[in-house]
């Protein structure tokens, strides 16, 4: 993979996370309140998991690299002992 492709993609970074919030909206707005509470419960169980708990730390990481401060990249093709 060239060097160029192998940074994080923000384009793709941000429409994942409007898809995400969009369909969080969507189901705040037309799932009934007690369906919902329905089936939060065994969700919330679920959530206690170690899986989850592991997903969650491998997403933070995801996050930290993506917003990690980098070193500029000079993609000149110069050589450095020309200056």
């Amino acid at each position: 993979m060239s060097e160029a492709r192998r940074g994080t993609n923000y384009a793709r970074l941000a429409l994942g996370a409007g898809l995400l919030a969009l369909a969080a909206l969507s189901v705040a707005a037309f799932v009934p309140r007690r369906r919902l509470a329905a089936v939060a419960g065994p969700l919330r169980d679920l959530a206690r998991a170690p899986v989850a708990v592991a997903a969650l730390a491998w997403v933070t990481g995801l996050w930290r690299d993506a917003t990690s401060p980098q070193a500029p990249v000079f993609d000149d093709l110069r050589p450095f002992d020309e200056f």
